[in-house]
């Protein structure tokens, strides 16, 4: 919130400005810190600029929060204390929204809340996974160390996601240029040839009656079209957030033979990092598991997850729970045996999350190779046939004329 004060200083000068708070009560806390003597304190109503109407678009991104861990990491590390940490942070920021969140962490540490209770205040920026490993940080004092870890965790993740998303990037554009490709003969070729064909008189093919019905159709409810449209989208917006919806898309990805080995090696992966991370760390197994269900978006993973914790704490080792799940591949609870009973999880488990990081990049590049063969012949096919129906007719004029 935006607070607007009128203040005296220790000489007798009197101040205004702004400043933003979290509370009326955090606002009076940080003016008399700062040695000033408050008249007026007043809420400022803020107008909305853009950041604030697109926090998906100017908001703290991925990317950010993997900076600013960095660099926290690196000052911590060469002795500098957190306070002037931020502060230096703050200073050498330009992105908007990074500056004010860097400053808002700043002045909770500054007011006596920890690091992970500062950050736990911005739950859409700092995941849960993140909030606990720096807790346990502060508690055994070596905050740079874990935040090295989460910088691990945090850029393998973003990189797997970026190949993921850069795979899928060309067989988008393909359907966007067919779908362009499409409305465009529908909308424009097909009715300029229809008039043609009325000109001419005749009967016309069952497959360009079929394609001039629907260019008629198509245009003659643009209108309904566009707002039927955007009904769907919403509609299906909103299912998918509900958790019919969240089930129903979880399976779909794992029903998918292309899409589900690029979901179960990229889950098993992350899976085996985390829990690495987290265990040595010095969390117990149950607890992380329970981190690892509440970051997990799967509804099936999730629901896998959720039994093995069940199974392990009723005794069983980690191995043995993962064993009753046919969702997680022989290999990772072999491993994770095999870890358990020398005593090397953490290390195994590390040593089969860059196993599955690499199959994810082959699964990767596999189903882009079956996609994109795919889509070309699908978009292909139906410019074909959106062709021949008009171009047979013309042929058949042809051939009348020629009599």
């Amino acid at each position: 919130m935006l607070f607007k004060y009128i203040a005296c200083k220790a000489g007798g000068d009197v101040v205004t400005g702004t400043m933003e708070a979290s509370t009326e009560q955090r606002a009076e806390e940080l003016l008399w810190q700062s040695e000033l003597t408050i008249l007026s304190l007043k809420r400022k109503t803020k107008i909305p600029s853009v950041r604030d109407l697109l926090p998906t678009f100017f908001g703290v991104k991925r990317d950010d929060v993997i900076n600013f861990n960095r660099d926290m990491a690196t000052l911590l590390g060469a002795g500098i204390a957190i306070i002037p940490t931020l502060v230096m942070l703050h200073e050498r920021t330009t992105k908007a929204s990074m500056k004010n969140l860097i400053r808002d962490l700043w002045i909770s540490v500054e007011t006596g809340s920890s690091f992970s209770d500062a950050c736990a205040k911005h739950p859409t920026v700092f995941s849960p996974f993140y909030l606990r490993l720096t807790k346990v940080g502060e508690e055994v004092g070596n905050l740079e160390q874990m935040l090295q870890q989460i910088g691990i965790q945090m850029s393998k993740e973003a990189e797997i996601m970026g190949k993921v998303r850069s795979a899928l990037t060309y067989p988008a554009f393909v359907l966007a240029v067919a779908f362009v490709a499409v409305v465009a003969l529908v909308t424009f070729v097909v009715p300029a040839m229809s008039g043609l064909f009325e000109q001419f008189g005749g009967d016309l093919p069952l497959l360009t009656r079929i394609i001039v019905a629907i260019s008629d159709f198509v245009r003659g409810n643009i209108l309904y079209e566009v707002v039927g449209l955007i009904a769907v989208i919403g509609f299906g917006w909103w299912f998918l957030g509900t958790p019919t919806g969240k089930r129903l898309r979880g399976t779909i990805v794992l029903k998918i033979p292309v899409i589900k080995n690029v979901a179960i090696q990229g889950t098993m992966s992350r899976l085996a990092r985390n829990l690495a991370i987290l265990i040595g760390g010095g969390i117990t197994l149950t607890d992380a598991l329970d981190l690892v269900i509440e970051t997990t978006e799967n509804v099936i993973f999730k629901e896998s997850f959720i039994k093995v914790r069940a199974d392990v704490n009723d005794g069983q080792l980690l191995s043995q729970a993962m064993r009753n799940q046919p969702i997680f591949p022989p290999m990772l609870h072999q491993v994770v045996g095999v870890g358990e009973h020398t005593g090397r999880l953490e290390p195994n488990l590390e040593m089969v999350a860059d196993f599955y990081e690499h199959e994810t990049d082959k699964a990767v590049a596999s189903a882009t190779g079956m996609l994109t063969p795919i889509l070309t012949i699908v978009v292909g096919g139906i410019v074909a046939l959106i062709a021949i129906s008009m171009y047979t007719p013309i042929y058949g004029l042809a051939g009348q004329v020629g009599e």
